[in-house]
């Protein structure tokens, strides 16, 4: 979430529908801290078996309790049978960061968390999916769009596709909303931002080795840049052929959306990591 806008329980580990969200924690190179994380694990988990995975990520100004404190995710996820990591990304956007080298939060998520989350849970690895909203939804189709070969499906609810386009936005309006930190993270160099925008990125794979994206937004998003972004974004990738699918929806750039839009994300996200 972009907004500052985060009232939530501070106890953990909390219980959401009959089932407990667990926090733990592990040492991230990549950062070079302890990171901490939340996770629910599918009903009547068998470590015999194998699970597919998902790395939920959380919007700008949020953490990893986001999910479990404000939807009702785990009255979807107790029966997916899909293991979710919801990942703390602070305000990174989910890049590594140009102006502070000792933040790389794309390397956390796509490099530590899979060797953490491997060592510990049983994960079939050929079946990672990786979604988020707003900063979050930005950072899951970014970075499956680097990655096409680890993950098959991306999902992003309201996300800032505009960024990091939008870090030409005056600096008032990005004082007003608070993305001052755009700069450090992306750079001042364009072909660096162009290595963490969706709009080149997809051009650099194959439609038929994308992975299949799914996107959400809601028609009164408050962020005027974000409801053409999806537009363009998604019409450029019909034209390529792309596995996608695109749903406008009621709504604004709030959790009301997010707790609404998140089971049919989940459910789709399902039948795609189905198949062969």
């Amino acid at each position: 979430m972009i907004r500052t806008l985060l009232l939530f329980s501070l106890v953990l580990p909390c219980r959401v529908s009959g089932q407990t969200a667990k926090v733990d924690s592990f040492y991230a190179p990549s950062i070079g801290s302890t990171t901490r994380y939340s996770y629910l694990l599918p009903e009547h988990y068998d470590t015999l078996r194998s699970y597919p995975v998902l790395y939920l990520l959380h919007g700008y100004g949020g953490d990893h309790r986001n999910w479990t404190d404000l939807t009702d995710l785990a009255s979807y996820g107790e029966r997916l049978g899909v293991i979710i990591i919801m990942p703390d990304g602070a305000n990174s956007w989910y890049v590594n960061s140009a102006g502070e080298p000792g933040k790389r939060y794309e390397d956390l998520i796509v490099c530590d968390y899979p060797t953490h989350v491997e060592g510990r849970f049983a994960v079939d690895t050929t079946r990672r999916a990786i979604a988020g909203l707003s900063m979050g939804g930005y950072g899951a189709i970014m970075m499956s769009l680097r990655r096409p070969k680890q993950f098959r499906f991306a999902g992003s609810l309201s996300g800032a596709l505009s960024i990091p386009g939008g870090i030409e936005f005056p600096e008032p309006y990005r004082a007003e909303r608070g993305l001052k930190n755009l700069k450090v993270v992306f750079g001042e160099e364009k072909s660096r931002r162009d290595r963490h925008d969706p709009f080149i990125l997809y051009k650099g794979v194959p439609a038929d080795s994308l992975p299949y994206l799914y996107f959400v937004i809601g028609t009164n998003d408050g962020f005027t840049t974000f409801l053409p972004a999806h537009r363009a974004l998604t019409d450029s990738l019909r034209v390529y052929r792309a596995k996608h699918e695109y749903h406008e929806v009621p709504g604004a750039h709030n959790w009301k959306l997010w707790g609404r839009e998140i089971g049919p994300l989940l459910a789709r996200m399902k039948e795609v990591l189905k198949g062969d």
